[in-house]
C-alpha cells in the first residue's frame, strides 16, 4: 500500500484537480475530501488482504469524475470511465492495470448488480465510496446533494431513511458492515429524529 501511495498519490492528486477545473461544476459533496475519505476507508477494509493497491488508489482518486458533469447526476461510474482511461494513459499507468481500474470505476454505482463487481478491487470502491454516507460526515453529504439537486427536507428525509439501510445491506464485504455499522446506526438515528421532529 505505501508503495502505491508514494508512487501515485501526488500525481492522482494533480490530475485529478485539473480534471475538476475541465468540469462544468464541481459537486461539493463528491470534491476531493470525499476521495480522500474514500482512499482512508479502502486501506482500512483491506489492510489485511492481498489486493492491487496501484488499481485500488488509481479507481478511488478518479471514480467521481462524471460527478460534475450533468449527465452524471444520478448514475456517473460509466461517466467517470472514459476520463478516468484518458488520465490513466496520461501518466502511463500499467497498462495491464488499466482494465481492472476502469471497470472498477464504471461499475461502482449502487444502481449496478455486484455481478458487475467481480474482482475484489471493485467490490472495495464500492463498499469504502458507500461508507461516506454513514455517521456525521455522510448525514451533512445527504443534506448538501439532496439540496443541491432542489429536494425539500421531507424529500431528502424520505429518501435517506429508504437509502441508507439499502446501503447497507448492499456492502459486499463483512469487513466494511463491521467497520459501518455505528456509523450507519447515527445516520439512522439522526434521520428518524429529524424526521420525528418536523412531523
Amino acid at each position: 500500500m505505501e508503495q502505491a501511495e508514494n508512487k501515485w498519490l501526488v500525481i492522482l492528486k494533480d490530475e485529478l484537480k485539473k480534471e475538476m477545473k475541465k468540469a462544468p461544476s464541481v459537486v461539493s459533496s463528491h470534491d476531493l475530501g470525499h476521495i480522500k475519505r474514500v482512499w482512508k476507508y479502502v486501506k482500512q477494509i483491506a489492510k489485511d488482504m492481498d489486493v492491487d493497491w496501484e488499481v485500488l488508489i488509481a479507481a478511488t482518486f478518479l471514480h467521481d469524475i462524471g460527478r460534475h458533469y450533468p449527465e452524471g447526476v444520478r448514475e456517473h461510474g460509466p461517466i467517470s470511465a472514459p476520463f478516468a482511461e484518458k488520465v490513466l494513459k496520461r501518466i502511463c499507468f500499467p497498462e495491464d492495470k488499466i482494465e481492472n481500474t476502469i471497470n472498477s470505476i464504471k461499475y461502482h454505482d449502487e444502481s449496478f448488480p455486484p455481478e458487475k463487481r467481480p474482482t475484489m478491487e471493485s467490490k472495495l470502491l464500492y463498499d469504502a465510496d458507500k461508507l461516506d454516507v454513514f455517521g456525521a460526515i455522510g448525514v451533512s453529504r445527504f443534506l448538501i446533494f439532496n439540496a443541491l439537486r432542489g429536494k425539500t427536507l421531507n424529500e431528502t428525509l424520505d429518501y435517506a431513511l429508504d437509502n441508507l439501510p439499502l446501503r447497507f445491506e448492499r456492502l459486499e464485504l463483512e469487513q466494511t458492515k463491521k467497520i459501518a455499522e455505528s456509523e450507519y446506526k447515527y445516520a439512522l438515528d439522526y434521520f428518524n429524529k429529524l424526521k420525528q421532529e418536523i412531523d
